[in-house]
């Protein structure tokens, strides 16, 4: 080979070589891009999933909310029943037991026949002795006779 044969083929050698400098180079900046787009798209794939999450522990809170309101609803219209009730039964509001009204009036009814019980009247009520009564002793007649007719 001879020095014009070498100074050639460096020649040839030395255009490849910056043709793939430029290229690598070239390769490396759209490499870097891509590696910027994706860092970008991971920061922006953890912020949704941020998001995400806040979204979810949102609906949570709100459905306690929901639930939080009508329990409460449910508790201040058992307590206005409650109070009428008492104000009708003369029963304390605070001892009804019962979530509806029905129940509430049968309860206070129980309550009050407890605490108020009615009189269930004498034994042998309405009926009539069935003997006479044993006054043996005459000055005892005589005495409950007199008794008797003054007045």
């Amino acid at each position: 080979m001879t020095i014009e044969e070498l100074e050639a083929k460096l020649a040839e050698t030395t255009s490849k070589l910056e043709t793939t400098t430029a290229k690598l180079e070239e390769t490396t900046k759209h490499s870097r891009e891509w590696e910027n787009r994706a860092k970008a798209n991971k920061a922006k794939a953890d912020e949704l999933e941020q998001l995400k999450t806040d979204h979810a522990t949102a609906i949570k809170e709100l459905d306690e909310l929901k639930a939080y309101k009508t329990q409460t609803e449910t508790a201040a219209a058992r307590a206005t029943l409650a109070k009428q009730i008492s104000d009708e039964t003369g029963v304390p509001a605070d001892l009804l037991a019962g979530d509806d009204e029905e129940s509430m009036r049968d309860y206070a009814s129980k309550l009050d026949q407890y605490a108020h019980p009615k009189p269930q009247g004498l034994p042998n009520q309405g009926s009539q002795p069935n003997g006479t009564a044993n006054v043996g002793d005459l000055k005892a007649k005589e005495t409950i006779n007199r008794m008797f007719d003054n007045l």
